[in-house]
């Protein structure tokens, strides 16, 4: 097997895109067959017939500052929901009560974090679980490589500021800073990488959760969620801010949370493998889970906190 990383729309074969049209994610969704920016999309390819045989897309963190008005926007179509799984203790002492309470708090947790998705894999290829892990384990191990490159060429641009300052005759301030101790690159600490699972689906393939929730607040929806990130961003502007409580639902929807579902189970397994854990966040529509782990480094998977602009309108395939 050949791996390939495809960093630009433009290099994303309009062939191996039509054989990955009909493939399904750990979402139990189709792929998205276009590249936002800062993407990138990692296959494992058989090089006999040239054909795809796995798939993952890595998604950027979004930025940790600030933006201007005219990036605003980008930035806000690209924003990532999700409840934390928390818990609340009611306790009185006069009434000899200790009553602890699962909570569901919405929040942007996550947008600091690079994702994982698109982990799909050829319906007719065998041993599914496993290359979906050579390639989370080729994207974390790619990551800290990157990122090694990039504090090299950081160090190197900082060593040529201060020769810099030095033969314009800025001694003092040279030796001030070089007395100084060294603080740790913000390249070296560790990121967090998450992929989000599908949760859990009764006998009928149908989402308790969404059923309890969700769709109390988007009836017209009907009884399954909808697709994509886009339309997820949407529903948490119809979900309320406040803690929610666990045990006010119904306990089909409370006992699923962070459950999986079958379109989950061979990227849960590839999860595993590579080190991938539970986190304490939960899809907002069917409550499935997102397994985190923290590499070091990870930043520069996918230009992780490059400026988001507006993509120009794709081709449809």
């Amino acid at each position: 097997m050949r791996l390939e990383r495809v960093d630009r729309q433009a290099d994303w074969s309009s062939v191996w895109r039509t054989v990955m049209a009909g493939w399904v994610n750990q979402l139990g969704e189709p792929l998205s067959l276009t590249l936002g920016p800062g993407q990138s999309l990692w296959l494992l390819v058989d090089p006999q017939i040239d054909r795809p045989l796995a798939c993952a897309r890595v998604v950027p963190a979004l930025p940790a500052v600030t933006l201007p008005p005219a990036q605003a926007g980008a930035a806000s179509d690209g924003l990532r929901f999700h409840f934390r799984v928390g818990k609340l203790v009611h306790v009185s002492d006069e009434l000899q009560l200790y009553n602890p309470q699962q909570i569901l708090l919405m929040g942007n947790d996550l947008c600091d974090a690079i994702e994982i998705t698109d982990l799909a894999v050829d319906p007719q290829a065998q041993e599914g679980a496993l290359k979906l892990a050579h390639l989370l384990q080729a994207i974390v191990a790619g990551g800290t490589t990157s990122i090694a490159s990039a504090a090299s060429t950081a160090s190197t641009a900082s060593t040529a500021s201060t020769a810099s300052m030095a033969s314009m005759g800025a001694t003092a301030a040279s030796t001030a800073t070089a007395s100084m101790p060294s603080a740790p690159s913000p390249l070296s600490a560790p990121v967090s990488v998450y992929v989000e699972l599908q949760g859990h689906r009764d006998a009928k393939g149908q989402s308790p959760f969404w059923r309890g929730l969700g769709a109390r607040f988007l009836p017209e929806q009907g009884e399954a969620p909808g697709v994509g990130p886009k339309w997820r961003r949407d529903l948490a502007d119809l979900l309320p801010a406040l803690p929610l409580y666990a045990s006010l639902m119904d306990d089909a929807s409370c006992g699923c949370i962070g459950a999986t579902g079958p379109a989950a189970q061979m990227a849960l397994e590839a999860l595993q493998r590579v080190g991938f854990r539970p986190g304490a966040y939960v899809k907002i529509d069917d409550a499935g889970p997102c397994w985190q782990r923290e590499v070091a480094g990870a930043v520069a998977v996918a230009s992780a906190h490059a400026t988001p602009t507006r993509p120009e309108a794709g081709p449809a395939f």
